[in-house]
């Protein structure tokens, strides 16, 4: 009986509980991942999405065509109307960018602009 107490080696039950423990922190590490990658993705689409309307902004700011009087007040203004600004990634996700121009007391005009677009879901 010590003889086979002295043995070397691991039985079967230690090789399959070191390995459902393998398995579980893997599992983890694997979905720490995903999940990363999709909230990165989410904050680049946003950065994006700020600049394509920082530059809408921009394009109003120097169109003459846009000047005070000739900007009409309203809301939901298409992207069409300044040209395309949306590129890259965002289009294959649907983006759009609308802007609404608001009259201001003091003479002035509010220009707010918004972009759109739907996440893939996993």
């Amino acid at each position: 009986m010590n003889k086979l107490r002295q043995k070397k080696g691991l039985s079967l039950l230690e090789v399959v509980v070191s390995t459902l423990v393998i398995t579980i922190l893997a599992a983890g590490m694997f979905g720490a991942f995903v999940g990363s990658k999709i909230l990165f993705n989410r904050a680049r689409h946003r950065i994006q999405a700020y600049n394509f309307a920082r530059e809408a902004l921009e394009r109003l700011r120097a169109n003459y065509a846009y000047t005070d009087s000739q900007m009409s007040n309203g809301a939901a203004h298409a992207e069409a109307e300044i040209g395309g600004v949306i590129k890259g990634e965002l289009v294959s996700l649907g983006a759009a960018l609308t802007y609404d121009v608001a009259e201001q007391p003091n003479g002035y005009k509010e220009v707010t602009s918004r972009v759109s677009w739907t996440e893939a879901s996993f």
